[in-house]
C-alpha cells in the first residue's frame, strides 16, 4: 500500500529530526561536490537555489561554491499569495526568517518569472520517486513556480529519500534529477527539460 503525502511527510520529517549535526554537515558537503561537477552547472551563468532550513539538506556549501565560480545565484522569497519571487543572493546577504518560518535573503525582487532565466533550478524535497515526482512540505509554492522553469530541475535529498512512488497530481512538475550525498540520480522523462 502506498502512503499518502501526509504520512510520507511525517516519516521524512521524523527521520530528518533524528539526524546528527555531523551527518547533516557531511551531507551538505557531499551535495555541494555533486552539484559542482554537474555538466549543466559547469556551463551555467545563473542558477536558482534556496537557503536551507535546519532539517533540510544544507545549501550553504552549494551557494558558496557557486558564488566562488562567479555564477549568478537567485533564491526564492515566499509571497502571501503563495507564489515565489526571487532575489539575487550574495555571500554577505542579510538572511531573515519570513512570516511562514523559512529563511530568506533580502534584496531587490526580480519577479516570479526570474526562474525562467536560469540554467539550473535546485529545489528542496522530502522525497522523490523514480518518475521524478517530488514531495514538498505541502504549501504549493514550488508547484506554482516550477511550470515557469525551462532549465533542468534538481531536488536535494538525504540518502534514503528516493522512494518508489510519491502521490502526485496532473499539475505536478517532475524534477530532472535527484541529488543525494551518495550521488546524482537522473530521471528519464518524456518531456526533456
Amino acid at each position: 500500500m502506498v502512503m499518502g503525502k501526509s504520512e510520507l511527510r511525517t516519516v521524512a520529517l521524523d527521520r530528518r529530526r533524528a539526524m546528527l549535526d555531523r551527518e547533516r554537515k557531511n551531507a551538505a558537503e557531499a551535495l555541494a561536490a555533486h552539484v559542482e561537477v554537474l555538466p549543466v552547472a559547469a556551463v551555467a551563468t545563473r542558477i536558482a537555489c534556496y537557503v536551507s532550513m535546519a532539517q533540510e539538506p544544507g545549501t550553504q556549501p552549494i551557494l558558496a561554491a557557486l558564488l566562488a565560480r562567479g555564477i549568478d545565484v537567485i533564491v526564492p522569497i515566499a509571497l502571501p499569495s503563495k507564489q515565489l519571487d526571487w532575489v539575487a543572493y550574495s555571500a554577505g546577504a542579510e538572511l531573515v526568517r519570513s512570516t511562514i518560518g523559512v529563511v530568506e535573503s533580502t534584496g531587490e525582487r526580480l519577479g516570479s518569472d526570474a526562474i525562467a532565466s536560469v540554467d539550473l533550478v535546485i529545489v528542496p524535497a522530502l522525497a522523490v520517486d523514480h518518475q521524478g515526482y517530488r514531495l514538498g512540505r505541502g504549501a504549493g509554492y514550488y508547484d506554482r513556480a516550477l511550470p515557469l522553469a525551462t532549465a533542468p530541475i534538481a531536488a536535494l535529498l538525504f540518502n534514503g529519500e528516493i522512494i518508489d512512488e510519491v502521490p502526485h497530481e496532473a499539475h505536478d512538475v517532475p524534477v530532472t534529477m535527484a541529488i543525494t550525498p551518495s550521488g546524482v540520480f537522473r530521471v528519464l522523462q518524456e518531456d526533456t527539460r
